[in-house]
């Protein structure tokens, strides 16, 4: 009996995941259509790399390699930051947001929903970046395909728990695409998009060395590039690891707090 309970849940969670992802799919697919807004997606990291392969042309080439792989992560990394707190910043607007704190399942169920949500931006601009590094700059990859199948989860479990705690916060603010404008340049400093952590001047390295934004930037560039090994990945590997486990914990805590704060100041339609 008890384990027809669990079952249920499980498929109603599965169900509310699904509906949520459709109708936000069905929504920005409407939105692409009309406004053309997939090109704008796809064609602004190409400036993106055009700008950085201006600045590293006449001196670090070398790293240019790095910061194409770079700015394929972040095309994930900015979906998962800041994308849902975006999102309910909408449903907040609507009025639609409080219906869906009152849905019957949990919150993780429509968040997890939204977020995928994203992935046709994601591909799109990811896609566009490699393809652009390779026409552009003549970058090679030489992909571990074991170590990308490691890191990759790990990153995105990273960087989804941090998007979580700052979908909470933008619920807080009630500005959510404010709080994206403040973090972000803090993000692109201390990220390694642009420039390796590892390559950092001391006081910068060292709080860059606080997220896991930038381990995940140097296993990924490490494994797409130079067909590096889990073992060679280590030192990089297991901090990355550590923050998939913490992250999505951290996130889910402070979601949950704030959620439980706004609700409890009849907050949660206010704008």
């Amino acid at each position: 009996m008890e384990s027809t309970g669990w079952t249920s849940a499980i498929g109603h969670e599965l169900a509310a995941l699904r509906a949520s992802w459709l109708v936000m799919l069905r929504e920005r697919l409407d939105f692409i259509a009309r406004g053309g807004y997939l090109l704008v997606w796809a064609i602004r990291p190409v400036f993106d790399l055009t700008i950085a392969g201006l600045i590293y042309a006449s001196g670090r080439r070398d790293l240019l390699p790095y910061v194409v792989v770079a700015l394929i992560a972040n095309s994930a990394l900015w979906i998962s930051l800041f994308w849902v707190g975006e999102v309910l910043d909408r449903e907040r607007m609507r009025g639609t947001l409080p219906a869906l704190f009152l849905a019957p399942c949990s919150r993780l169920g429509w968040l997890i929903g939204f977020a995928a949500a994203g992935v046709t931006e994601v591909v799109a601009g990811a896609l566009t970046v490699g393809l652009a590094g390779v026409l552009l700059f003549d970058v090679q990859f030489d992909p571990n395909p074991l170590s990308l199948a490691v890191a990759l989860p790990l990153y995105l479990c990273s960087v989804g728990g941090l998007g979580v705690a700052l979908s909470g916060l933008g619920l807080l603010v009630k500005k959510a695409n404010h709080l994206s404008n403040l973090v972000s340049p803090v993000i692109m400093l201390l990220g390694g998009i642009y420039y390796p952590v590892a390559a950092l001047p001391e006081p910068l390295r060292l709080l860059a060395r606080a997220l896991p934004i930038g381990y995940g930037m140097e296993t990924l560039a490490a494994a797409a590039l130079h067909r590096a090994t889990l073992a060679e990945l280590a030192p990089s590997l297991l901090p990355l690891a550590l923050s998939a486990l913490v992250c999505p914990l951290l996130g889910a805590a402070v979601f949950a707090w704030i959620d439980r704060l706004i609700r409890r100041r009849g907050e949660l339609d206010l704008y």
